[in-house]
C-alpha cells in the first residue's frame, strides 16, 4: 500500500511540474516565412487571391495523402483539408484552413512594397489550449511547415518572375 501511494504520489507530482513547464510556452504560436518577389502588387494577389492559382506551386495543397482534391476560386478541398478564403485586400489575404482533426487553423499572407520588389510574407497562427500535450507539441510546428512554405513560396516566385 506504501508503494502505490508513493506512485500516486510521484505520478501527480510529475504531472503538475511539466504542466508548470507547459504554461510558459505561449498560447499563440506563428510560424511565417517571407520571400521577395520582383513582380507586381496587383499579379501577386491575383494568383493569392484565386485559390485555383494555387495549384503549381502550394506544397501544402498539394501534399501526397490530399486525395479529390478540388480548387475553386475561394475555397479548396481534399479528403485531409479545407481551405476557406475569408478576406482578400490589396496588401493582406487571409484564409482559414480546417484539418481532418477539426482543428481550425488561420493563415494568410501580408504583402509589401519596396521600390520594383513585393515582400511577401506568408504566416500560420496557432491559438494553442493549456494542455501540455498540445504546447509541446507546437514546438515542432516550424519544423513541419517551414520547409513547404519555403518550397512553396520559391515556386510562386519562380512562376510569377517568368510570367509576362
Amino acid at each position: 500500500m506504501r508503494f502505490v501511494k508513493l506512485g500516486l504520489i510521484s505520478i501527480v507530482g510529475l504531472f503538475v511540474v511539466i504542466l508548470l513547464i507547459s504554461l510558459l510556452i505561449p498560447a499563440h504560436v506563428r510560424i511565417s516565412r517571407a520571400i521577395n518577389i520582383s513582380a507586381s502588387k496587383d499579379s501577386i494577389v491575383a494568383h493569392l487571391a484565386d485559390l485555383r492559382q494555387w495549384q503549381p506551386w502550394n506544397a501544402l495543397t498539394n501534399a501526397p495523402p490530399r486525395t479529390n482534391p478540388h480548387y475553386s476560386k475561394d475555397a479548396f478541398s481534399s479528403d485531409g483539408l479545407q481551405v476557406q478564403l475569408l478576406h482578400a485586400g490589396t496588401d493582406t489575404i487571409t484564409t482559414t484552413w480546417r484539418l481532418e482533426t477539426g482543428r481550425e487553423i488561420g493563415s494568410g499572407f501580408t504583402l509589401y512594397t519596396a521600390d520594383n520588389t513585393t515582400v511577401i510574407q506568408w504566416y500560420f497562427d496557432f491559438y494553442l489550449k493549456w494542455y501540455p500535450w498540445e504546447k509541446f507539441g507546437s514546438i515542432i510546428f516550424d519544423k513541419q511547415l517551414g520547409p513547404p512554405m519555403e518550397q512553396s513560396l520559391a515556386e510562386l516566385k519562380k512562376k510569377l518572375e517568368t510570367t509576362p
